[in-house]
């Protein structure tokens, strides 16, 4: 909506002679409609956008490489890390950007790799003699990813990050959200129940 225009009047005529419109000030416009909201709205959507920026610059290394420790493959790990940046996007509105946003990202690349195996696992079942892998290392595959199904998220991602990654008890629990003694407790199960698969 716009507003009603006001403009100064021009002062009186100085003594030296100048004429009046050097004199004259700009008009300046009335606004009739206060928006209430736009300024705040606008810096909001900036703001997540940096974040999420700031987010992508900063864990894009250590989302691939989860996601690498994942799946073994460089362009399966980009496509997850990718897919979860996508949805780090999709969600930027909804998020907390004052609380860390790297294990959001870990346990997203996670379900991703997850419903990756279940669909390689649904490939696998469904052809009766794979060629490219034979018996024995096929059914020591279905073994692994039978025992690691059984171990709880925490248990999983801990035995990922410490064993696979290499990262510290107290980096892995500080990515996780826990505490090193939550975590090595956690491994430590993971590794009992693997052993006994």
């Amino acid at each position: 909506m716009v507003g009603d225009v006001v403009c100064v009047q021009p002062p009186e005529r100085k003594a030296c002679g100048a004429p009046h419109y050097l004199s004259l000030r700009p008009c300046v416009l009335a606004l009739g409609v206060v928006y209430v909201g736009v300024t705040t709205r606008t810096a909001m959507a900036e703001s997540t956008e940096f974040a999420y920026e700031r987010a992508f610059e900063a864990h894009w290394t250590d989302v691939f490489r989860f996601a690498l420790a994942w799946t073994n493959d460089w362009s399966e790990a980009e496509d997850l890390a990718q897919e979860a940046f996508v949805r780090l996007w999709n969600h930027r509105a909804g998020l907390d950007w004052e609380r860390p946003v790297l294990p959001w990202l870990l346990v997203t690349t996670r379900r991703l790799a997850t419903d990756r195996f279940r669909r390689l696992r649904r490939r696998l079942v469904a052809f009766s003699e794979p060629a490219s892998l034979d018996a024995a290392v096929q059914a020591r595959w279905l073994d692994v990813s039978a025992a690691m199904s059984e171990l709880s998220p925490l248990e999983r991602a801990a035995l990922v990050m410490t064993a696979v990654e290499g990262a510290s008890y107290d980096e892995a629990a500080g990515v996780l959200g826990t505490t090193a003694g939550a975590l090595r407790a956690a491994v430590s199960r993971a590794r009992t129940k693997l052993e006994a698969a």
